[in-house]
């Protein structure tokens, strides 16, 4: 029985996100100047030649896993902080969710690593200017601290450089946490035991970035002396 073009478009769906996946397991394994489409292939459990039919080369299959990867991270973001919640629960609660992943998805965290070094192999000079990933992602941040600024609820200070700090934090968080699993797993550590640990130095990550961000002991005092 023939498909129709709904089946026709799933099955499309289907197979470029095999693809997708493996080139990212692939990506972060090797990089890009390493990666080969026969990889590919070989880890989304398909024939070279479908790759080559969706993605005329390698640069091609490469770019568009960076934009996908780009969109997804900005979509994930608008999410969180676009909710109606207060400023400080929004803030704990995303770096909760991006440790979480690092421990579901730890090759999305690696891709975020790696492909800043390799943007330029990718991605023309012009491109790059007009680039805004991290950009946006930042700014739908630092429009929360503005607003948790504005009622009160954490430190007074440039929404833009707490905003980068808070990111950095987080990121440094998360480099700590993926190194210490590695080096666990390398000297024989019981899975429970590594689980312990890295949800023990997790909620220390947290309280940093969340204390970060907290109103400072000036500012505690100020609404205290007003109560």
């Amino acid at each position: 029985m023939p498909r129709n073009k709904e089946q026709n478009e799933e099955i499309r769906r289907q197979r470029k996100e095999m693809i997708m996946k493996g080139a990212l397991k692939v990506y972060v394994e090797k990089g890009y100047a390493a990666a080969e489409i026969g990889d590919v292939a070989e880890q989304a459990g398909i024939a070279r030649g479908l790759v080559y039919y969706y993605f005329k080369d390698k640069l091609t299959l490469f770019r568009e896993l960076f934009l996908f990867m780009f969109e997804q991270s900005n979509k994930q973001v608008q999410m969180h902080f676009e909710r109606n919640l207060p400023v400080p629960v929004m803030l704990e609660s995303f770096v909760r969710s991006m440790y979480d992943n690092l421990m579901a998805q730890p090759d999305s965290f690696l891709f975020f690593m790696r492909m800043r070094h390799e943007l330029h192999q990718l991605f023309t000079a012009e491109e790059l200017n007009e680039w805004k990933w991290h950009r946006d992602n930042l700014n739908m941040i630092r429009e929360t601290m503005q607003r948790g600024m504005d009622a009160g609820d954490i430190r007074s200070m440039s929404p833009q450089l707490l905003a980068t700090q808070y990111w950095g934090a987080m990121m440094h968080g998360m480099m700590h946490l993926r190194q210490m699993n590695l080096e666990l797993q390398e000297q024989g550590v019981s899975k429970t035991e590594i689980e312990r640990m890295f949800h023990r130095d997790m909620e220390d990550a947290v309280a940093s970035c969340i204390a970060l961000v907290g109103p400072s002991s000036r500012e505690k005092s100020s609404g205290d002396d007003k109560a």
